[in-house]
């Protein structure tokens, strides 16, 4: 059902992916929070959590999109956080997969201020050359 993808930045605590499904374009950021979740930033509407079950680190992974997510659209997009993720919950992370409507650049620029201090534009070209732009 996605119709492509591709990883546009690639930092040490985080990275963003184009999505495109039809012809609706989606980001998907995936953050090393490098600390444990709290527990009112897990899903535990159906159970309840101890702090003690807690895993050693939180990576957050936000799909962002202009408008809600069609229905139809929501488990593909959670299947690839996943498959992008998923070495991480085998080494003992917390991930956690949530959908905001926000208009994707602006919401990558917002996360890289608070994470580095800069936005997307501030990355030298000569940077976007190499597998890691750090």
């Amino acid at each position: 059902m996605i119709d492509y993808f591709e990883r546009t930045l690639r930092l040490t605590d985080l990275e963003a992916w184009t999505i495109r499904i039809q012809r609706v374009h989606y980001s998907l950021v995936i953050v090393d929070e490098r600390r444990k979740a709290a527990v009112e930033e897990l899903d535990t509407a159906d159970f309840i959590i101890d702090e003690d079950e807690l895993r050693t680190n939180y990576v957050s992974v936000s799909i962002f999109s202009e408008k809600n997510v069609q229905d139809e659209y929501i488990e593909p997009l959670a299947d690839l956080a996943k498959q992008l993720t998923e070495h991480l919950v085998l080494a003992h992370c917390d991930v956690i997969t949530k959908f905001y409507i926000e208009q994707p650049e602006i919401a990558i620029d917002r996360l890289l201020v608070e994470k580095y201090g800069y936005k997307l534009a501030d990355i030298s070209l000569e940077k976007l050359w190499h597998l890691n732009q750090d």
